[in-house]
């Protein structure tokens, strides 16, 4: 499936939505999507949701997206992580590292 990356400003936050697989074939574009969350100069809010595939390459993004957001000052939380995302992230042993959110209210703020 297709990964698709949508963002849009929700108050101090920034609310990232992320669907489709998450794998070595994406990594470059997820990275640099994740750069320009991460430079916002917010917290970031990631909706896992419609996630149909996550490997290695996925756990790779989401630690440099939370090293470089927490470095700023800011927080990296997940909203509703699909199971591939629970699954992969138990079996490297990392899931405590993210912070699990509630799923935020929508708004009229968008960015992309």
């Amino acid at each position: 499936m297709k990964l698709t990356c949508t963002a849009r400003q929700s108050g101090q936050q920034l609310i990232v939505t992320v669907a489709g697989d998450v794998d070595l074939a994406i990594y470059p574009r997820l990275r640099t999507e994740a750069q320009t969350w991460a430079d916002n100069g917010t917290d970031v809010v990631m909706d896992c949701s419609g996630v149909t595939f996550m490997d290695s390459m996925g756990i790779r993004v989401l630690i440099q997206l939370r090293r470089a957001i927490t470095d700023a000052g800011h927080t990296l939380a997940l909203v509703g992580p699909s199971q591939p995302v629970v699954r992969v992230l138990e079996l490297a042993g990392i899931q405590d590292l993210f912070e699990q959110a509630a799923r935020p209210q929508a708004d009229d703020e968008t960015t992309s």
